[in-house]
Order: C-alpha cells, then sequence, then structure tokens
C-alpha cells in the first residue's frame, strides 16, 4: 500500500510538471504570437503613413517611413516598388533603378514594376548591350519569371497535394480503370511537382545569391586593377547595373551586360 501511494504522489507530481510545462508553453506561445502581431501592425501603420505622405507628396518622409519598415528585416515588392517610386519623383533615378531591380526580383512577372524600371531606365547615359543568350538559358529564365520564388514554393506545394490525393484514389480504388487513371495523373504531376521544386530551389538560390549593384555616383572610371594607379578602361555614369564578381579591400570587381570587366570603388554603387 505504502508503495502504491508512493507510485500515485510520483504520478500526481509528473502531471502537475506535465501541466506547467503546458502553460508555460502557451502563454511563450501566445506572448511571441502577441509580439509579432503587434510588429505587423506597426509596420502597417508606417506603411500606410508613408503612402499618406506620398499621396501629399511628402516623398522624402515617404522614403524615411519605408525604409524603416525594410530596416525590421521587412522585403516585399510593394515596398520596394512604392520606396522606387519616391525616389524616381525626387529625380534620384539611380536609387529609383536600384528598387525597382528589387521589385522585380520578388515579383518578375509584375507589369507596373516593367513598365516603371523600363522608364526609369531612360534617364541613364550608359547604353549597354548585354550580350546575347542562348535559346535554352533564354527560356529557362522566362520560365522562372512566370513566378515569384515563393509563388513556385507555394505551387510546389499545391502539386504535391495534387499528387497525394491521385495515389489515394490509386491505392483505395476497385476499379482498374480508376486506378490506372489515379497511377498515370499522379505520375504526371510528380513530373510537374520535381520540376517546380527545382525551378523554386533555383529561383530562391539566385535571388539570395544575386550580387549586383547599380552606380549611384554621377560619374566613375572603371579601372583594370583595384588601385588608383591602374590602366582606365571605361567612364560609367549613374544608373548603370552591374555584377559584382570579386572584391578586394573597398574595391569592387564587377562585369558588365556587354561582358566588360573592371575594378569600381565600393563607395560609388549599392548592392543589391
Amino acid at each position: 500500500m505504502r508503495r502504491q501511494n508512493i507510485e500515485c504522489r510520483m504520478q500526481k507530481a509528473e502531471c502537475r510538471g506535465l501541466n506547467i510545462m503546458a502553460v508555460l508553453l502557451v502563454l511563450v506561445m501566445t506572448f511571441f504570437g502577441t509580439a509579432t502581431l503587434q510588429a505587423q501592425e506597426n509596420e502597417q501603420l508606417l506603411f500606410d503613413e508613408a503612402n499618406a505622405a506620398y499621396n501629399n507628396g511628402d516623398f522624402e518622409a515617404a522614403i524615411d517611413g519605408y525604409t524603416k519598415i525594410e530596416d525590421f528585416g521587412k522585403e516585399s515588392a510593394k515596398l520596394f516598388f512604392n520606396k522606387a517610386n519616391a525616389y524616381y519623383k525626387l529625380k534620384n533615378y539611380p536609387m529609383s533603378i536600384l528598387y525597382y531591380e528589387k521589385a522585380l526580383a520578388l515579383d518578375p512577372n509584375n507589369e507596373d514594376i516593367k513598365a516603371n524600371l523600363q522608364i526609369a531606365n531612360l534617364t541613364k547615359v550608359d547604353k549597354i548591350e548585354p550580350l546575347p543568350q542562348s535559346i535554352v538559358s533564354k527560356g529557362w529564365d522566362a520560365v522562372k519569371s512566370w513566378l515569384s520564388p515563393d509563388a513556385w514554393a507555394w505551387l510546389s506545394v499545391a502539386l504535391l497535394s495534387v499528387v497525394l490525393i491521385f495515389l489515394f484514389v490509386f491505392f483505395v480504388s476497385r476499379s482498374m480503370a480508376a486506378r490506372k487513371a489515379g497511377f498515370y495523373v499522379s505520375l504526371v504531376f510528380v513530373v510537374a511537382f520535381v520540376l517546380s521544386v527545382v525551378i523554386a530551389a533555383q529561383s530562391r538560390h539566385d535571388y539570395l545569391t544575386r550580387d549586383e549593384a547599380i552606380i549611384t555616383t554621377p560619374t566613375v572610371t572603371m579601372m583594370s586593377a583595384p588601385t588608383k594607379s591602374g590602366e582606365e578602361l571605361l567612364v560609367l555614369h549613374e544608373g548603370t547595373k552591374l555584377e559584382i564578381v570579386d572584391r578586394v579591400d573597398d574595391w569592387n570587381k564587377v562585369k558588365l551586360p556587354d561582358g566588360n570587366i573592371g575594378w569600381i570603388k565600393a563607395e560609388n554603387m549599392s548592392e543589391f
């Protein structure tokens, strides 16, 4: 009897411990949920205030508001697009091009972003023709641009759900025709699922690893080496888009769309 009583007390203690842990877990989840909701509300308030400033013609205040949201680590095509528009209104064309490019990276199929970027690019002095792409490379880039990286990821989830549904039909159906249909349809969607996963991963990788920049100073000289004593190669102007391929101290080795390579001081560009 005594042993049984001890075991009962131990079980009650364990139950109390589990109950306390459950309560603490609920409190922690509630705290973080409330904090997240509050942060989202603050971001939306800043966004609304920045939009109001933009509508009132106070473009500098609008940019300040958008920048505060960006400082929270928030990234969205809408945020970058609005900020680009504000920079364009202030005739800060290099920064407007920078943020249109950032917006387009998150929403590559957005016609408004494409149109505004095209208009902003008209302000550039340097008209650099990009190297021609192969048909395969051009087609692959076109497919990736159909959706944003996040949209491709969500499509992968949807396709996987369809695969599971038709596999379920294959395994539970007693009809041979239904089983065949379930098998072949699921096979087709498996291929589509794998392809969407590959594209989503590639798009995300391209976005996270892209090392590009926009020249933000009126003029800059591209050098043959990361030193002022190097040979002067080209004079470039604000708004020109570059790919960064290497870094040495405060110099960036850059590649132009036409394939030319040289060195430019990092202070003369804004990266994205």
